[in-house]
């Protein structure tokens, strides 16, 4: 079945929002496991070792070291939040801006 996409839908696709355009110059990666890494915040005595296991994980093309990666990352978020800081406040000031133009 044919894609039923007209010129402005293609158009919409293209457009990026400041937030977006933010988020890509701040963590400028298209992989969501890279971007996933960068936003996640670890202490600096953990940063060797995960360096180390990236770097096993891109030697063997390891899935499982990947995975294992992507789950540290994740629970970590939900620990701390601190990694997240910066998209949230990008994102915050969008929104900001745009009720101050309102009023």
């Amino acid at each position: 079945m044919a894609n039923k996409s007209g010129i402005f839908d293609n158009l919409r696709a293209v457009v990026q929002s400041e937030e977006e355009v933010a988020v890509d110059f701040m963590f400028p990666s298209k992989s969501q496991f890279r971007r996933l890494q960068m936003m996640t915040h670890h202490n600096m005595r953990a940063m060797v070792p995960l360096s180390v296991l990236g770097l096993f994980r891109r030697m063997y093309k390891s899935k499982v070291l990947e995975i294992f990666q992507e789950e540290l990352a994740t629970n970590k978020i939900a620990l701390d939040r601190l990694g997240r800081v910066e998209g949230s406040e990008i994102v915050a000031s969008g929104r900001r801006s745009r009720s101050e133009e309102e009023d």
